[in-house]
């Protein structure tokens, strides 16, 4: 009786089976246009994603930069003694620079190589100084990697010395290669008595 009831399922089993015909072929590419599909906002998908990621990290890093360029410049007018100025009194040429130790300092924008780059395009914010023999030198301020990992730039658009107040205003801007990214204006007052056009 167990053995009739057995093979009488395993002949409703495979006659069930039997009748199934599979898949036509219109099933078959109604299925791969949706797996298509699918595929394609999954990739493009990722894709907007990882430009998100990367746009996001840009940024991160350009206000680092500019953090870390904003307290290495405030230090060097912080201390600073004297100041040369254009004919309008306000747009500082020259200063002291208590770091180096040199009169003849100015902000400038070099290239990696360290040879001067063009201002708008900016570059590496570097320190120009007179060696003994009367000669000019660019000494970077911070060091190159702090730039290359997101092909950061960086340039000091204005300092200007406001001698009422005894302040300096500075505004320095970060950029990669398609737009500028962060623009820091900061004021710093120096804790010396500024000489102005001392030769």
């Amino acid at each position: 009786m167990r053995n009739t009831a057995k093979n009488r399922l395993i002949n409703l089993i495979r006659k069930k089976l039997s009748d199934r015909r599979g898949f036509s072929l219109g099933e078959l590419l109604a299925a791969t246009v949706i797996l298509l599909l699918a595929s394609q906002v999954m990739t493009q998908g990722m894709t907007f994603a990882t430009r998100m990621y990367n746009e996001s990290m840009t940024r991160s890093h350009a206000k680092q930069l500019c953090s870390t360029l904003t307290n290495v410049i405030e230090k060097e007018l912080r201390y600073t003694t004297s100041v040369n100025t254009d004919t309008d009194g306000t747009t500082v040429l020259k200063y002291f620079s208590p770091t180096y130790g040199k009169t003849e300092s100015a902000f400038a924008t070099v290239d990696s190589d360290g040879n001067k780059a063009d201002e708008t395009a900016g570059g590496e914010i570097a320190v120009q100084l007179m060696a003994e023999d009367g000669s000019f030198y660019w000494q970077k301020l911070i060091s190159s990697a702090s730039y290359s990992s997101f092909g950061l730039k960086a340039r000091v658009s204005t300092v200007t010395y406001d001698k009422g107040n005894n302040i300096f205003f500075v505004e320095l801007q970060i950029m990669d290669k398609d737009a500028e990214i962060v623009t820091n204006r900061f004021q710093v007052m120096p804790v010396n008595t500024v000489k102005l056009n001392q030769d």
